[in-house]
């Protein structure tokens, strides 16, 4: 029979044992709620804040909660994509975990930056990163960057366009020449016009000034005008809206959402939840997933119809096409 000092022996070797596991408990636990990431934030686009919002809102949702364990080096949109390199270095130079850059330009600019960088890159939207030289492939992008793309809707934007306005015959396009998301949006745009027998009338335009000297000479033939995909026309929404609405002609874009500015039509990504989209990759390459391996995703479609821009031009949008809308505007 065990004496009572060996009793107490093993009492108190089992007490500094609980005491021992105790402590390690506690200081994990601590250890693991004081983690906080630093994520840098490009966007060169004042018309893009909801995608931002939308990151963060899904950031949030999968437990990054800003101010505790999570800081946003972002103090808003950039003057422009010029502003681009000088932000990046400024973010590479501090301890960043993460950088994720919104449009074509500023992720080709990023991709640059984080070359032989250990730090990781995220983007979205980019129209193809692919044919822009951003990753290498969709299953397999082969950098330090992956993220969200969204060519692939153009199509279909076409396609509401005439189911509203079946008399279209001659669409005018000014875009922006230098712009690799205009571009690639004016060959998928041209390639399903063929198929209508729809004549496509260009306009190269790359500053804002020579956009605003294109609106005032639309063509007198022009049926409708096409927003294309492009930081330029996404920054002068408004100017591309108040010019089809003098000329009453209808308007369509396959990006964004901007039915809610007044074009008329719009079936492409919806802001907010491509910010949700990339929120979802974000959270993956924070947790250590290797961006090479991690596949692009393509963005969801939504369709966009503006009815009061409909009433102030004079068309009627059929009412099953307005059953069919994801958003209204009315």
């Amino acid at each position: 029979m065990a004496s009572e000092k060996d009793k107490r022996v093993v009492l108190y070797f089992l007490w500094v044992v609980a005491a021992v596991l105790a402590a390690t408990s506690l200081f994990g636990c601590q250890k693991k709620e004081t983690k906080t990431y630093v994520v840098g934030i490009i966007n060169p686009s004042a018309g893009l804040a909801d995608v931002v919002k939308g990151f963060k809102d899904g950031m949030e949702k999968r437990g990054y909660h800003e101010g505790k364990n999570i800081t946003y080096l972002y103090d808003g949109p950039l003057g422009g994509t010029a502003e681009t390199d000088a932000k990046i270095n400024e973010m590479l130079a501090g301890n960043v975990d993460l950088i994720y850059s919104l449009t074509t330009p500023a992720s080709k600019k990023l991709k640059a930056a984080l070359d032989g960088k250990k730090v990781p890159g995220i983007f979205g939207p980019v129209f193809d990163p692919v044919e822009s030289g951003i990753v290498a492939a969709l299953a397999r992008p082969g950098g330090r960057l992956t993220g969200v793309k969204v060519r692939g809707s153009t199509p279909k934007a076409l396609e509401w366009l005439l189911a509203i306005v079946p008399g279209v015959k001659r669409i005018y396009v000014p875009f922006h020449v230098t712009d690799d998301a205009a571009c690639a949006t004016l060959t998928d745009l041209r390639e399903t016009a063929a198929k209508f027998n729809i004549r496509i009338i260009t306009e190269n335009v790359t500053t804002a000034q020579e956009l605003e000297k294109a609106l005032a000479h639309i063509p007198a033939d022009a049926d409708a005008l096409w927003m294309t995909c492009s930081e330029l026309l996404y920054s002068n929404v408004e100017k591309i809206v108040e010019a089809a609405m003098a000329r009453k002609i209808p308007t369509a874009s396959s990006t964004h959402s901007p039915y809610r500015e007044g074009i008329l039509v719009s079936y492409g990504e919806n802001d907010f939840y491509l910010g949700n989209q990339v929120s979802r990759l974000a959270d993956k390459l924070l947790k250590g997933a290797p961006p090479e391996t991690l596949p692009v995703e393509t963005a969801e479609y939504t369709l966009g119809i503006n009815l009061k821009t409909a009433r102030t031009i004079g068309i009627t949008v059929p009412a099953d096409i307005i059953k069919q809308a994801d958003f209204l505007v009315r």
